[in-house]
């Protein structure tokens, strides 16, 4: 019997050991033969979700077939469900699948699950390099070229104490397409969001924004730093009414409806805060005096994720403090809920927490496109964080805004009637959009996909 295999017609096995012959596993009438010839089957491969390769082989009595599988998009080689119809066992290592122990043609079906990993996972996977908060934040610009780091901020320098993930320094590979535009990452939002700064519908654009503009069609009153404002000044409170646009909002909203809004608006989260920073040390309608940012980002270089921060970490207290009304959002859950389209500008504070700094050159990710040239030519742009009021009756109110060619990634200040600034809009994908393909560099971009459950929920 050296040299025999035993073969059933159905799906009993049979076994030689010396001159005994073991027959298995028998569920019904079948026939069994003892035999010394070679024999072959064919081994068919199905496959839900990919890909694999061979699809069909012949196979030997007891032994095996080897098979490479690719996810297509959006599934995951995690977890398969494999099944084979004539008994044989089956072992998957990576992207190598086994099938062993094969002893009649039969056919193995494969069927891989969707992908569930959000973009916040991808993130998170691919960036393992965590050094906490970026070195020298007070002191110094930050232009490192680095990829699979994120930066943390949390406890009073961000929105409820949550942990929030930032690029710094010159990062290569936090790159989004998305409605057929490319984004620069600036950070994970305390909501899991992620936030997308405006580059693009060409990634060595050197004109990265929609238009350009003044902030506001006037400077004279402190009222006109807001993205919303009231329809008097006179106070803080009268100023945080949020009645009316800002010149600004009113450009970037039908940007937002043509572009945005047909097809990828479920896309966007509604609670994630655009912050407006209006609190300050001494509110004046007769004199200068200078808002939160002047103080967190001239005088102390301490950049915050919290709307509302003073230089030392703590919020402003009394009437010219910290205010729901500078919040804004799209959802009352977070914020004011002004927004009508969850779209605004970055702050100053993120420009610091990516490397920037008053009054100094920092060509980091912000400032770059995929060629390492300014991706805004020499056109500045703004922030949507104010900076002082000036002058009798406060006539000259400022904003923050960063240097485009010449002085790249300089954060400086303006006012806010000058019409030569550009608009680079900023937005947030909500925390439950999936994953669906890219590693985050410019030539690979992460791409985004969306489930039903995920379109009807704010965040």
């Amino acid at each position: 019997l050296e040299n025999s295999v035993v073969v059933c017609d159905g799906n009993a096995e049979g076994s030689i050991e010396g001159e005994k012959i073991t027959i298995s596993k028998i569920t019904s009438s079948q026939t069994c033969r003892v035999t010394t010839e070679k024999i072959n089957y064919n081994l068919t491969m199905n496959i839900t979700g990919g890909t694999i390769k061979p699809s069909n082989v012949m196979v030997a009595h007891g032994d095996s077939g080897e098979f490479t599988i690719t996810a297509s998009t959006g599934y995951t080689l995690d977890n398969p469900t494999i099944t084979c119809t004539g008994g044989a066992s089956h072992t998957l290592n990576g992207s190598t699948l086994t099938i062993s122990n094969v002893k009649q043609t039969q056919t193995c079906s494969v069927v891989l699950k969707e992908d569930t990993k959000t973009l916040k996972d991808q993130i998170l996977a691919d960036h393992t390099t965590r050094p906490g908060s970026r070195p020298n934040l007070n002191s110094d610009v930050f232009v490192t070229e680095n990829t699979k780091t994120l930066y943390t901020a949390s406890g009073n320098q961000t929105e409820g104490g949550k942990t929030v993930y930032y690029f710094s320094g010159n990062a290569l590979d936090n790159w989004v397409y998305f409605a057929d535009i490319y984004w620069r990452i600036i950070r994970i939002n305390e909501d899991g969001g992620v936030r997308l700064l405006y580059v693009g519908s060409d990634k060595n654009t050197t004109s990265g924004y929609i238009g350009k503009s003044s902030y506001n069609n006037s400077s004279n009153g402190p009222h006109y730093v807001g993205y919303m404002f009231g329809s008097t000044t006179g106070s803080l409170d009268i100023d945080r009414t949020n009645s009316i646009n800002s010149k600004i909002k009113d450009l970037i909203d039908p940007w937002y409806d043509n572009t945005i809004k047909p097809d990828y608006n479920d896309y966007v989260s509604r609670t994630a805060i655009y912050c407006n920073d209006r609190a300050n040390e001494g509110y004046s309608t007769s004199s200068t005096f200078h808002f939160a940012g002047f103080k967190r980002l001239k005088d102390a270089k301490a950049p915050s994720y919290k709307c509302g921060n003073n230089a030392s970490g703590s919020l402003y207290t009394g009437t010219n403090g910290a205010s729901l009304a500078d919040k804004f959002t799209g959802s009352t859950t977070t914020g004011n809920g002004k927004l009508t389209n969850p779209v605004a500008l970055i702050t100053a504070d993120e420009v610091a927490y990516a490397g920037g700094k008053w009054d100094i050159t920092s060509p980091t990710y912000y400032y770059l496109n995929a060629n390492s040239e300014s991706v805004t030519g020499s056109t500045y742009w703004w922030t949507m964080t104010p900076y002082s009021c000036s002058g009798s009756g406060n006539g000259r109110a400022r904003m923050f805004f960063v240097h485009g060619y010449g002085a790249p990634g300089r954060l400086s200040d303006m006012y806010i009637s000058e019409s030569s600034p550009s608009i680079r809009p900023v937005l947030s994908l909500k925390s439950c959009v999936k994953w669906k393909s890219g590693n985050g560099t410019s030539d690979n971009p992460y791409e985004v996909s969306i489930d039903s459950t995920c379109e009807g929920l704010e965040n």
